[in-house]
């Protein structure tokens, strides 16, 4: 018997997909790119810090459940412990989502451009995405959402608020009227929330069919790989049945406990980043040449008369690195930048400047 070739054992699903890509670092270049924020820890919590890890028994598994960090988080929004998921970032939990609701075919709907894993997660596992366009600035069209809801009865809806890479919002009665058509569930992504000073959390009481995720990584704790959802326990406790044992390693367990507990840091640092939000809201609106579109989160997309890959490259060449997102539909010439720091902003807005001359 003749054996297949190596790649006909591939899934044909999987071989026409297209890996999610990540700038690799380079030394030099002022990274505003990846929506991190822009801020080291301060010296006087790396030695707490330090310390706290320096008693991580590396030849021990980490805690299955992370059961202290979960009971920190839980405090902080006031929720009960069962009610947490947490994962190795938030891709891990709409994987879960996915996993433990979704037969194949099953669809999976989003309002589009959004976070690029919603669909690559759902047709890694067989199912079908349905991207419902934005309006031509990227606000919620509510009326396509719905009736696309209606027709296409999704399993799960991911609706990213602040979205990724727009920026742009769901209000609160917009999405309760899409929780009122949603057949499965509505998954609210609040990854940026922070940033937004808002959250669905307490629709949680009366609305079991919403699930919202959270995120350590837009506040200061990237490396650490931290994802959380919140919902009705009776969803967690399945979700907790495809949950792979041992997902948090003990390190950031350990840091993200530590750095919790500091969350005025955390909190003046969120206030730091959407004052130059709206610093460079201004001084990029006064371009000619460059069209801003309204933001909630912690980066800001723009469009340009030029071709977005030129500039993206001549801004790259002055030592700023910056998203081009030119690639996905709807935003040819767009670019996306990170909010960094007063210094790093303004030597962005300098680059820009120079770029478009």
């Amino acid at each position: 018997m003749k054996r297949p070739r190596l790649l006909d054992l591939v899934k044909p699903g999987i071989l026409s997909l297209t890996a999610y890509q990540a700038e690799e670092p380079r030394p030099g270049l002022i990274k505003l790119d990846a929506n991190e924020s822009p801020f080291p820890i301060p010296e006087e919590l790396r030695r707490e810090l330090r310390g706290a890890l320096d008693q991580v028994d590396v030849h021990r598994y980490p805690d299955a459940k992370a059961d202290r960090l979960r009971s920190v988080l839980a405090a902080q929004f006031q929720v009960a412990p069962g009610s947490l998921v947490l994962g190795n970032g938030s891709d891990e939990l709409i994987q879960l989502v996915l996993l433990a609701t979704s037969e194949p075919q099953a669809t999976v709907l989003a309002p589009v451009p959004t976070f690029s894993m919603y669909e690559l997660i759902a047709k890694t596992q067989g199912l079908c995405f349905e991207g419902v366009p934005l309006g031509p600035r990227f606000e919620p069209d509510l009326p396509a959402l719905i009736d696309t809801i209606e027709r296409t009865r999704p399993k799960v809806i991911f609706l990213a608020t602040p979205n990724n890479p727009t920026g742009t919002v769901f209000s609160e009665a917009e999405i309760c009227k899409i929780l009122a058509v949603a057949p499965g569930l509505l998954v609210v992504d609040e990854a940026y929330g922070s940033y937004a000073g808002r959250t669905m959390l307490p629709h949680l009481v009366d609305q079991e069919r919403l699930v919202i995720l959270h995120s350590l990584s837009k506040i200061g704790m990237a490396g650490l790989r931290i994802g959380y959802l919140v919902a009705h326990p009776a969803l967690t406790a399945e979700l907790e049945k495809v949950r792979l044992p041992f997902n948090l390693n003990s390190f950031s367990q350990t840091a993200a406990v530590v750095l919790l507990n500091h969350q005025e840091w955390i909190d003046a640092k969120v206030r730091e980043v959407i004052q130059e939000r709206e610093r460079m809201m201004d001084r990029l609106t006064a371009l000619p040449g460059v069209e801003t579109f309204p933001s909630a989160a912690n980066f800001i997309l723009f469009r340009t008369i030029c071709p977005g890959g030129e500039l993206f490259e001549t801004i790259r060449q002055q030592g700023v690195l910056v998203r081009n997102v030119g690639s996905v539909p709807g935003l040819r010439n767009c670019l996306r930048v990170t909010v960094g720091t007063k210094a790093e902003n303004d030597q962005f807005v300098e680059a820009l400047v120079h770029a478009l001359r």
